[in-house]
């Protein structure tokens, strides 16, 4: 089985489709290409005509049981304090967690505006997930993503489960330091390099990882997640193929982590994935 924690929506690039129907169908394409049983789609920091809002997202994948979505909490949407509608989606258990943008965004995650976000979180029992390390984005400042600023809100808030997206690429082994010390944090592989995998950055990308994995040495910390479509399914999934990790890491990784703290139903979609395979020219 294979869970993708970590996928978006979004138009990146003017060659993928305007449509998010057309991606949303381009998504389960991929997943069945690659043998994909389950994709959580992670909306964004901000709402226009390429990056559908979470509203948007529910309706397109609504009665798919092979999607969970994660909502994006904008910056502006804190500032204002209006957690009305995400305490609404929360409680009808239509999302499987949160995710924050830092970097994107300049703000700490310390904010103690921020506080609401992971009451919520801790009270629903879903993950915040958090953007840590590079950014896509060229104006982004990168010092608010550093992961050691998720150390900061881990340790106020032991309830509530911390996911350090990107595993803080550069600063690997800053992220296994919070992922080792704090009990409520977890870290996710996605996003490390854009579409195809240049072979040098490639053989650094997983030294590093490897040295990552070994130094936290728990198989119940790390979640497999592409970032698609800034990165191909298909070579991140060659290149998770080729880590140095023990066979209950590897479980861990690719489906049995996110299973846990996403509060998954294994059994429905998995049972979804073999029926579109019968079905299947």
């Amino acid at each position: 089985m294979i869970i993708d924690c970590h996928t978006h929506l979004n138009r990146y690039e003017p060659s993928e489709p305007a449509s998010p129907a057309e991606r949303r169908a381009l998504l389960r394409g991929e997943m069945d290409r690659h043998g994909i049983d389950f994709a959580l789609v992670l909306t964004s920091y901000l709402v226009n005509d390429d990056r559908p809002g979470t509203a948007e997202v529910l309706e397109l994948l609504d009665g798919d049981p092979r999607f969970g979505v994660v909502a994006g909490v904008p910056w502006p949407q804190v500032e204002a304090g209006d957690f009305a509608e995400l305490r609404e989606l929360l409680a009808a258990g239509r999302l499987r967690g949160l995710k924050l943008y830092p970097g994107y965004a300049p703000f700490a995650l310390s904010d103690p505006r921020m506080r609401p976000v992971y009451e919520l979180a801790a009270e629903h029992g879903v993950p915040v997930m958090i953007h840590t390390g590079d950014t896509f984005a060229r104006q982004a400042k990168v010092k608010y993503a550093h992961p050691l600023q998720v150390d900061e809100v881990a340790v106020e808030f032991r309830d509530t489960t911390f996911v350090l997206c990107h595993l803080g690429n550069p600063w690997f082994m800053d992220a296994a330091e919070v992922v080792y010390k704090n009990e409520n944090v977890l870290a996710d592989v996605s996003g490390l390099t854009l579409g195809e995998w240049e072979p040098r950055f490639e053989k650094v990308a997983r030294a590093r990882l490897d040295e990552a994995v070994a130094y936290v040495n728990d198989p119940t910390k790390f979640l497999f997640g592409t970032d698609w479509p800034i990165s191909a399914m298909g070579g991140y999934l060659r290149f998770v193929a080729t880590l140095e990790l023990t066979p209950e890491e590897r479980e861990g990784l690719m489906w049995r982590n996110a299973a846990r703290i996403f509060r998954l139903d294994t059994g429905a979609f998995g049972a979804a994935g073999r029926e579109a395979d019968a079905a299947a020219p």
